[in-house]
């Protein structure tokens, strides 16, 4: 997300979220979620990415698919 600064590598997002890699990074190439990067490609996930996940993990749980976490994320937004 913008406007805060990354500073959790992604194994602490795993930690903090219980979410595996492997989706967070499939939330990442739907374009749900843009975490920094350092100079070698590093993710560096911010407090409000870390909120994000959760949210689209807990929407996922619930049988939204991505494409429909999209147009919730984005309904929320106006």
């Amino acid at each position: 997300m913008e406007g805060e600064e990354g500073k959790y590598v992604m194994s602490v997002a795993v930690g903090m979220t219980g979410i595996e890699a492997h989706r967070i990074r499939r939330y990442e190439s739907a374009g749900l979620l843009c975490p920094c990067r350092t100079g070698g490609r590093q993710r560096l996930f911010s407090d409000e990415d870390i909120e994000l996940i959760r949210r689209i993990a807990g929407l996922e749980e619930q049988g939204v698919n991505l494409s429909g976490v999209r147009i919730i994320l984005e309904m929320s937004k106006a």
